[in-house]
């Protein structure tokens, strides 16, 4: 490591401080000027988030399962909260809610003999 000089102590500290503001930064996952999320995705960017081919895509999006946007007319978009709100939609129950859901239809629905 090189000796800093006391006329170099002003920049070399205004350079620390800036490199600690990035670290708070990234480490508490604050954005001040960094890139934002984007809410518009492309086929390639859409796929790419739910983890699924562009084929799947195309199929599920021709067939109506998503929105899609076609400003122009002929490229497609996905809206991220789009995606969200149908990935959330296809919840499966757990077998444990399922047989609490039997139980409890069998305690209010008793058989009639």
């Amino acid at each position: 490591m090189e000796k800093i000089s006391f006329e170099q102590l002003p920049e070399m500290m205004a350079l620390l401080l800036e490199k600690v503001e990035r670290l708070e930064t990234l480490l508490t996952g604050e954005k001040k000027d960094g890139p934002q999320i984007k809410e518009m995705l492309t086929i390639d960017e859409a796929a790419d988030y739910m983890g699924i081919s562009k084929s799947w895509l195309y199929k599920m999006t021709m067939s109506g399962e998503l929105p899609t946007y076609r400003p122009g007319g002929k490229r497609i978009y996905l809206k991220r909260s789009d995606i969200n709100q149908w990935m959330s939609s296809k919840r499966r129950s757990s077998a444990s809610e399922i047989e609490q859901a039997a139980n409890d239809y069998i305690r209010k629905h008793p058989l009639k003999r």
